[in-house]
């Protein structure tokens, strides 16, 4: 299966919320097993080695939106899971070099320096990446990708449609564009979600709730992408 195989997968892992009041948890209690999950994910992606880019949308521009409640719980959990990652022998052993995409100029400052820290801890690694979406939003992204073009980073007679992944958050990727795009919990749309990246992007939608996910249904999208026929428009 091992020719079939993604090289760059992207998860929206939506429905905490939704699992929290399907088993009446706490939102606390509900995201620690989001975060869980995106933890337990990755070590299963790990397990096709032919899969070296993973992206999670941790947190959009938009998510910024809710009660300074929620926010605060997001931002301690994020704060204490990514000091965890720090450590992670999966990490290390795996020489993960994990990478925070986003404006984070609208996230709290004790967050971003351990999101800085981690980036440091892992600069030398590069058998894979995994990317966190915190602060992010597709758009947003754009928007910054002609700034960057604007203040002469990339040569106006230069851009094309290939040239613009170099001024993308995504610039560092060796294959920035994903495979394969999960979402759970149902929704069926992107989101503001990596949208020049996912143009010809696999998409995938379950109806579980991010929580909820298994081992079992990663094998199951995975079986199904090799089986498709990737055409990329033609």
């Amino acid at each position: 299966m091992s020719a079939e195989l993604p090289r760059h997968i992207a998860v929206i892992p939506d429905g905490n919320r939704r699992y929290a009041r399907k088993y009446g948890l706490s939102l606390i209690e509900a995201y620690r097993h989001g975060v869980e999950k995106v933890r337990k994910f990755a070590t299963w992606v790990l397990e096709y080695r032919d899969i070296r880019h993973m992206t999670f949308f941790a947190l959009s521009t938009e998510n910024l939106q809710r009660s300074k409640m929620e926010l605060e719980v997001l931002f301690k959990i994020f704060k204490n899971e990514i000091r965890r990652t720090q450590e992670d022998p999966i990490i290390h052993e795996n020489r993960i070099k994990v990478r925070f995409i986003g404006d984070r100029s609208l996230l709290p400052r004790d967050l971003v320096e351990e999101m800085e820290r981690l980036e440091d801890i892992t600069s030398s690694y590069g058998d894979y990446d995994l990317t966190l979406a915190l602060g992010y939003g597709g758009r947003a992204e754009i928007v910054r990708c002609i700034k960057r073009i604007m203040g002469g980073e990339v040569r106006l007679e230069t851009i094309d449609e290939g040239s613009l992944f170099k001024c993308l958050d995504t610039s560092y990727l060796k294959y920035p564009e994903p495979d394969v795009l999960i979402r759970t919990g149902g929704e069926k749309r992107v989101s503001n979600f990596l949208l020049y990246q996912t143009a010809y992007s696999e998409l995938f939608f379950l109806d579980k709730y991010w929580p909820e996910i298994e081992r079992e249904d990663l094998r199951l999208v995975l079986e199904e992408y090799a089986a498709r026929q990737r055409r990329f428009g033609r």
